[in-house]
């Protein structure tokens, strides 16, 4: 979905400084291979831990391969088919540590919501593996929430889904998209807080069933080991932040800009009808819900901040709506990777 683009006359309120510090690199340690098992490599836990669960896949059909993920404590979170074809990729966590494993057959299907995910919205009934209905909008997934109800549910941008006239959702069906078709069906949107609140964001269901889980991470592909979620933080002014976007790619960082561009956030809050923050951090086309969030740290965490949800200006710099005031719309709680479902 493309995000809201407006065209302010009074743009020289902001000047935009020079993007902040990069977040930190999180990478995989590779290990010895296993076997069959042809790449073997963790994070936040021990060679040891990831070659005695790889010599435990290879032992076994790959079909057997997320039960035997979960007998050994591990919660498989993606799988892959990997170039060639003849192999496919594991992805597993397990607390804040990450696992990848490379083994021969083909990939089971596996998948589940995350943060940093492709998201399509569409007015009509969206099929697994049948291509993306026309006027179907593309966007990104957020942060993963407990609504008041106990249900779980997912955040992404409220202008994906679009409103009609009377307030009414206008692409109401939703789902984790594998281009070019639509993937795993999720339903209806579940809530859209614009209806009632100045904040850009919506929720949507969340995988269910075998092989279809929720977590509360940050996608950054098969090679890169995801974030984990470990709580709020507020959107102070210079603080270092990144974003996710299905468009821009993972980890793309600068910093929420200072005090002195608050007239120009206001008057875009005013022109938008959402309240936003401005980031000094360029954004494109579909990046729309990607989860805002701080500067990873050595562990691995990152703490939510907001949703993207306009690009503003001639340098196309990324703006969100703050999670915080979300949360307290929607009655709801973040779920972090020390709260677990």
């Amino acid at each position: 979905m493309r995000l809201a683009r407006l065209v302010v006359l009074a743009a020289t309120l902001l000047t935009v400084a020079p993007a902040g510090a990069q977040a930190q690199t999180g990478a995989y340690t590779r290990c010895d291979p296993v076997g069959a098992a042809s790449i073997v490599e963790v994070s936040v836990a021990t060679c040891e831990e990831a070659r005695a669960v790889a010599a435990a896949l290879v032992a076994t059909a790959a079909g057997d391969g997320a039960a035997i993920l979960r007998a050994a404590g591990w919660s498989p979170l993606r799988a892959q088919l990997a170039t060639g074809g003849s192999e496919h990729d594991l992805v597993a966590t397990r607390g804040r540590a990450a696992l990848r494993v490379r083994r021969p057959g083909p990939a089971p299907d596996l998948d589940g919501w995350s943060a940093g995910r492709e998201l399509l919205f569409a007015r009509g009934r969206l099929v697994p593996g049948a291509r993306a209905p026309r006027g179907a909008a593309v966007c990104t997934s957020a942060f993963l929430i407990r609504l008041p109800t106990g249900r779980l549910g997912g955040l992404s941008a409220a202008h994906c889904a679009g409103t009609r006239r009377d307030g009414t959702v206008q692409r109401r069906n939703a789902a984790l998209r594998r281009p070019p078709q639509p993937g795993i069906v999720l339903g209806r949107v579940l809530r859209n807080v614009r209806r009632t609140q100045p904040l850009d964001a919506l929720v949507v269901p969340v995988p269910t069933g075998p092989g279809r889980a929720a977590f509360p991470f940050v996608d950054r592909g098969i090679a890169r080991p995801p974030w984990s979620v470990a709580g709020v933080a507020r959107p102070s002014s210079g603080r270092q932040i990144c974003f996710s976007g299905r468009t821009s790619g993972v980890d793309r960082c600068g910093e929420i800009v200072d005090a002195g561009a608050r007239p120009f956030e206001r008057l875009l809050s005013a022109l938008s009808g959402t309240v936003v923050r401005c980031t000094t951090i360029r954004a494109s086309e579909g990046d729309s819900g990607s989860a805002v969030y701080t500067a990873p740290r050595a562990d691995g965490s990152v703490r939510a901040v907001g949703i993207a949800v306009i690009v503003t200006g001639s340098r196309e710099r990324m703006c969100f709506t703050p999670l915080l005031p979300v949360l307290d719309a929607l009655g709801a709680q973040l779920v972090t990777a020390g709260t677990g479902q």
